[in-house]
């Protein structure tokens, strides 16, 4: 049984505002921690700037 709805966010590159994939986070975990905070750690590589980078996660839609 599922313990709770997960969010599909998209990750979007800091600089050049490309999509670089998707991540599923709950809105806020157990220990009080938002999306955002899990967001600022994430770094992926962006393929027209060739070098990791971070990211901004932007909410798309519930998981069913």
């Amino acid at each position: 049984m599922p313990r709770g709805k997960r969010t599909v966010f998209g990750m979007f590159c800091s600089q050049t505002g490309i999509r670089l994939g998707t991540i599923r986070l709950h809105k806020q975990d157990k220990q009080g921690k938002s999306y955002k905070e899990h967001g600022a750690k994430i770094k992926k590589y962006s393929p027209r700037l060739k070098k990791r980078v971070g990211v901004k996660l932007k909410e798309e839609r519930h998981s069913k």
